[in-house]
């Protein structure tokens, strides 16, 4: 800049050495200015007094006026100049301000709403010794837990900024502002990462002068890009050092200023027009970054929380602790929940999103929360780390689009989630997460589960088959004493059953073919018929005709997946992992063709369930299977899609309704024998009892290598692990000690189980064989555990036996637990360890794993906490928690909505 162009930094004024001035820069912030002044002034200001340092404080023509004895009153070392004839540019008053100033070393504040922390003034001037030409500045931040481009919009105000201050019983102790604020934009975890701006800059009077200042031709209301400019200039000069405070900051307060209060839209606007400035002066290209040669100060206690999470996790690069190969994971910071229950409902998904590193979805979720409390979450940590975790990076995938979907279907707002979740599919057809919320977003109420559950309590069939097995929860719901047959080519069955059930893996057109029915049946009729199979028009017919040759007028069959969502997703071949395929041709089908029969479909998520009842009321006609394939196994889904109602004659998600019509359709139900007397079935070969078990007999008569187990143990591992035997299940044991659970587990799991074993000692890698791993590695170390999930997929069983040290435990449980499949077991073993100091542990101790799992207790209720405690993940996928001598077992099953009943006389 040619010195014509600025104003002289000298002015004759008599310099005093190792004296500081501070320009601040007040432009109608009456509000604001005197809470920045008094945390310039001693006594807030520490390891300073009044000699070593002067305010001057420039107005730069506020209206009314800032008085000279508002000035005064902060101390002798304070001082007004007035500009009348102001700039909107605030530029020249900071020049004004270098010219009148009397120390040897100069810090800048353009913007006067800035509360400073306590060792500000002490640390810039240690600072300005640390080099020939240092630049000192200050990281910027925000009060409140989000940048203020945000936070107006989501409901922050001056009044909840003054409540902050006062939470934190400011100005008594000026570092717990960290405890209440987040970085601005430019200053993101400058501990680790460059920086483009300062919003408070010190150098000595020769590093100013040899800029010329600050450039006046930046004339844009509030200066512009002056800023970055003017760091960009100084880290120009030659030997120029950044030193930067490090735990010294600015806290910009809510004023409505031009640019750090503008509306992010707004701030888009002023970016272009500031950057053509900005490019007219110093010509096009990008600013540069600038990274500190050292640092100075202290680092005080309230801001270790921050400097921790960004060792983890970092918007800009691999994380420092990641880096060093240090196994650390980022969780949710825990907080005090919202008593607005809108608000903590979008809270506990937020720290869904957070722990699956969806930080700008978490963000923005809190954001919403925001709008519902905003006074209890202006000082979130969670909002604070998820919105910078998001910054320069804001991703917003499908997944971004369908997690915000499920917070406005959470809180009600169904149009909306809506638009969300067409935004998702819009950038990718096959998120399975959108297509499930607009199901839920369409039809409510009891889930399909809840009413299979519901109708084998209330008919009280002797036989159920179900074609289409799967996971198996769907046949887990047929109770005792009924006769359970599942028919899948690939069933992977892996729930607990509740009845004698017989699982025929092969086709359902193979089965029925060679007589399977007629073995098991002996004569006696289907009660219920479920058919889940295929998804294809042609194989539900050929289903439904076989089951039908069981059925009498006490029978009951159960067509899903028969309401589709859209066109998409009901094409065959499927084209999306959603998928209901054109099962939906049986409803028009069975109303035209089989008018003897009562055909309606329940409104239940996420696709339908078509109820069928009415039958041997005539001879049966198999013909009109071909009239059915003939009539409607070309007919589309546009021609009925402006009219589900009618044309898939769906009736409401209701009990009652639906049980009134069925009790008049099963006019035959009365005659049936009891249960007793039709279940005359060859009971299978009798189990081992249980302490007698194959796991006691393994452990008493072992013989291989060394196996160290409390006897009490394995009547507990017989009893959650048996269903898994012979079923390929995915075993991960923490801890392997000398080896020998490993065989055990695999002797005892059998033929294609494959189990994995997770120990620090590299040793235990010798005890690796067939169908045996052995990964090496702390039980804590979260890539270590992602590696296994993402080779082997879900968890049928985790067993923990590993170090036993309380946050180990917990720390696996935390990590492993949403990777065990909705039906799995997870298995905590030696809980006695939570009652030993060495451990960690201690009676009642916080952090042991058994307070840890007392808390897991509430949250399996929390649907009866009454608002006290939302419902989360774990409420959801958890069906019970099973507490031994020394165990801990959780049991993880899908949780439908329960239902409280009255049954009887009164």
């Amino acid at each position: 800049m040619a010195k014509a162009d600025c104003p002289q930094l000298t002015h004759g004024i008599a310099m005093k050495p190792n004296h500081v001035s501070i320009v601040v820069v007040a432009y109608n912030i009456a509000r604001e200015l005197p809470r920045t002044l008094l945390s310039l002034a001693t006594p807030y200001q520490q390891g300073v007094t009044t000699d070593d340092y002067e305010i001057i404080v420039v107005d730069n023509g506020s209206s009314p006026a800032v008085r000279g004895s508002l000035v005064a009153e902060y101390g002798p070392n304070f001082r007004l100049l007035r500009i009348d004839d102001a700039s909107p540019s605030p530029v020249a008053a900071v020049n004004r301000g270098i010219q009148e100033a009397k120390g040897d070393k100069i810090g800048v504040m353009i913007d006067g709403a800035r509360i400073v922390t306590p060792g500000l003034v002490h640390f810039a001037r240690i600072g300005l010794d640390m080099a020939p030409m240092a630049v000192v500045a200050a990281p910027g931040w925000y009060l409140g837990s989000d940048i203020q481009a945000n936070a107006p919009a989501n409901g922050y105000t001056k009044a909840i900024e003054d409540s902050l201050l006062q939470s934190i019983l400011w100005p008594e102790d000026g570092y717990r502002l960290f405890e209440i604020g987040t970085m601005d934009e430019s200053s993101v975890d400058p501990w680790f990462s460059p920086i483009h701006e300062a919003n408070v800059l010190f150098m000595s009077r020769e590093g100013w002068q040899a800029i010329d200042g600050m450039d006046e031709r930046f004339s844009c209301p509030g200066g512009g890009l002056v800023n970055l400019d003017t760091l960009e200039r100084a880290m120009k000069l030659s030997q120029a050092q950044l030193i930067l405070t490090l735990g010294e900051a600015t806290f910009h307060q809510l004023h409505g200023g031009v640019s750090t209060n503008a509306s992010v839209e707004r701030q888009r606007k002023n970016w272009i027009v500031w950057k053509a400035e900005r490019d007219a002066l110093r010509g096009t290209g990008e600013f540069t970054f600038h990274t500190p040669s050292a640092f100075v100060g202290s680092l005080p206690s309230s801001l270790l929380p921050h400097l921790a999470r960004a060792t983890i996790a970092n918007p800009f690069r691999v994380a420092p602790a990641t880096a060093a190969g240090f196994r650390a994971q980022l969780k949710p910071p825990e907080e005090r929940v919202p008593t607005n229950r809108t608000a903590a409902t979008l809270v506990e998904l937020a720290k869904g999103q957070f722990q699956s590193g969806h930080y700008q979805t978490a963000a923005d979720i809190l954001r919403m929360a925001s709008t519902h409390a905003p006074a209890e979450l202006a000082a979130s940590r969670l909002l604070s780390s998820a919105g910078i975790l998001a910054r320069h990076n804001p991703v917003r995938n499908a997944a971004y689009f369908t997690g915000i979907g499920d917070a406005y279907f959470a809180i009600g707002d169904n149009e909306t989630a809506e638009v969300q979740y067409r935004k998702a599919l819009d950038l990718n057809p096959d998120t399975v997460g959108a297509h499930v919320g607009l199901a839920n977003t369409r039809m409510s109420g009891p889930f399909y589960y809840d009413w299979l559950e519901r109708l084998y309590s209330e008919l009280e069939p002797a036989v159920v088959v179900e074609i289409g097995v799967c996971d198996g929860v769907s046949l887990s719901k047929i109770k005792a004493p009924a006769l359970a047959i599942g028919i899948d080519p690939n069933p992977r069955a892996t729930v607990a059953l509740s009845t004698e059930t017989h699982i025929f893996p092969e086709t359902s057109d193979a089965f029925f073919d060679r007589g399977g029915a007629d073995v098991l049946l002996a004569g006696r009729p289907v009660g219920v018929g479920f058919i889940d199979g295929l998804h294809t028009f042609d194989q539900a017919l050929r289903d439904f005709a076989n089951l039908e040759h069981y059925c009498d007028m006490g029978s009951v069959l159960l067509v899903h997946d028969t309401v589709p969502l859209d066109d998409t997703t009901q094409k065959v071949p499927p084209t999306t992992q959603f998928h209901t395929g054109d099962v939906w041709k049986m409803v028009p089908a069975l109303k035209a063709l089989r008018t003897d029969l009562d055909v309606f479909t329940i409104a239940t998520p996420w696709t339908g369930l078509t109820v069928v009842s009415g039958f041997g009321k005539r001879r049966y006609d198999p013909s009109w299977i071909v009239q059915a394939e003939e009539r409607f196994a070309n007919m589309e889904f546009t021609e009925i899609a402006a009219n589900l109602g009618e044309a898939l004659c769906l009736v409401a998600n209701e009990w009652e309704p639906v049980f009134a019509r069925l009790r008049t359709n099963l006019v035959d139900k009365g005659r049936r024998q009891p249960q007793s007397e039709q279940l005359a079935v060859a009971k299978s070969d009798a189990k081992e009892a249980t302490m007698g078990g194959f796991l006691h007999q393994y452990f008493l008569n072992n013989n291989g290598k060394e196996i160290y187990k409390w006897l009490h143990y394995f009547e507990v591992y017989e009893r959650h692990f048996e269903r898994f035997r012979d079923r390929r299940p995915v075993v991960v044991e923490v801890g392997v000690y000398k080896g020998g659970s490993l065989e055990m587990w695999r002797a005892y799991f059998g033929e294609g189980a494959r189990i994995i074993g997770i120990d620090i000692d590299p040793a235990c890698k010798a005890h690796e064989s067939q169908g045996v791993e052995v990964f090496v590695g702390s039980q804590d170390d979260t890539q270590l555990l992602d590696r296994i999930v993402e080779k082997y997929g879900p968890i049928d069983i985790v067993i923990d036996d590993g170090s036993h040290m309380m946050d180990h435990v917990i720390a696996t449980f935390e990590h492993l637990y949403h990777h065990v499949q909705p039906n799995g077991v997870y298995f905590v073993e030696d809980t006695h360890t939570s009652y030993w100091e060495d451990y960690g542990g201690g009676l009642r101790k916080p952090g042991s794993f058994m307070e840890f799992a007392k808390g897991k207790l509430d949250e399996i209720n929390a649907h009866h906490a009454r608002g006290a405690l939302p419902a989360n993940a774990f409420t959801h996928a958890t069906d019970s928690i099973c507490v031994y001598d020394s165990i801990v077992v959780f049991e993880k099953r899908p949780q439908g909505k329960r239902q409280s009943l009255m049954t009887g006389q009164g």
